[in-house]
C-alpha cells in the first residue's frame, strides 16, 4: 500500500474498541506477531508455534479489534480448524450461519478464546450476527473472501493443496493468517514418523519465502507461557530430529 492510501485508511477509521480482556503482550514475540497482523501490507501471514506461545490468542484478538472498529474494511472473521475428514481435497470452505454441532467439537479452544476476549454473550451475538463464522474444509471452491479476516489454525494437519485452494481465495481486503505447530503434525504419519513435506504448512512455509505480501512469524519453545511444569514436561518429549521452523528458515 502507498503511504498515501495508508494515511487515507488510518484517517476513516474510528477509535480501537473497547475488549473485555485488554491485549498486553506477555512475550516480546507476540509483540512482534502483534505489529506483523497490525501491518495492512500484511495480507498473508505464516506464524509457526508450539501450543501455549498465545498465536491464536493474539490473531483473534487483532482480528476482533479490527472487526469491530468502525470504518476499517473488515466485516467478519472466519476461524476455520481442520477437522477429522479433512482428507479429501476436493472439500474445502466454510460453514456459514448457525454453527454445526458436529464440528463444535474441534473449536473448544476458539470458543474460550472468544469468550476470554468478548465475553460469552458478545461472541453469541457476533455468531448469531455473522460477524464471526467457524470455518469447516467444505464448500469454498468459488468463494471469494473479501472484507474479512481469515485465521487458519492447526494448519499443520492440513494438506498442500488445500491450503493452496484457501490462499487462492484471497479477494480484496482479505487478511488471512495461516498457523500451525508442526510438533503437533499427526496426519502425515507412517509408523509413527511423520512426512512433514506432506504438510500443508510445511509446504507453503518455505514455499512463500520473500513474496511480497507474506509475512513470516516465528515463535521458540522459549515463548511458551503455561504452566512452569507444563514446559518442563514438554522438553522431555523434544526430539533431536523433530522439525524446527524456527531455526531452518
Amino acid at each position: 500500500m502507498s503511504n498515501k492510501k495508508e494515511r487515507v485508511y488510518k484517517s476513516q477509521i474510528g477509535s480501537i474498541p473497547k475488549i473485555v480482556n485488554n491485549f498486553k503482550p506477555k512475550t516480546d514475540n507476540q509483540k512482534i506477531f502483534h505489529q506483523k497482523i497490525c501491518n495492512f501490507d500484511n495480507q498473508l501471514i505464516l506464524c509457526h508455534g508450539i501450543a501455549g506461545t498465545g498465536k491464536t490468542y493474539v490473531s483473534i484478538y487483532k482480528a476482533l479489534q479490527d472487526v469491530l472498529r468502525r470504518g476499517t474494511p473488515y466485516e467478519k472473521l472466519i476461524i476455520i480448524n481442520p477437522t477429522v475428514d479433512v482428507g479429501n481435497e476436493d472439500k474445502l470452505g466454510f460453514l456459514p450461519g448457525e454453527l454445526s454441532a458436529k464440528i463444535q467439537q474441534y473449536n473448544e479452544s476458539t470458543f474460550t478464546i472468544l469468550d476470554k476476549i468478548i465475553g460469552k454473550t458478545r461472541a453469541g451475538k457476533m455468531i448469531n450476527d455473522n460477524k464471526i463464522e467457524i470455518g469447516v474444509l467444505n464448500f469454498l471452491r468459488g468463494t471469494n473472501l473479501e472484507n474479512c479476516y481469515v485465521i487458519l489454525d492447526e494448519a499443520q494437519n492440513v494438506s498442500p493443496m488445500q491450503i493452496k485452494t484457501l490462499m487462492t481465495r484471497i479477494s480484496e481486503n482479505c487478511k488471512m493468517i495461516i498457523q500451525g505447530d508442526m510438533s503437533q503434525c499427526d496426519k502425515y504419519k507412517t509408523n509413527g514418523m511423520t512426512n512433514y513435506e506432506k504438510s500443508g504448512f510445511y509446504d507453503v512455509w518455505f514455499r512463500l519465502q520473500g513474496v511480497e505480501g507474506v509475512e513470516h512469524m516465528a515463535f521458540s519453545r522459549g515463548d511458551c507461557i503455561r504452566h512452569p511444569l507444563v514446559k518442563r514436561i514438554l522438553k522431555t518429549y523434544e526430539d533431536e530430529h523433530e522439525i524446527d521452523l524456527v531455526n531452518k528458515s
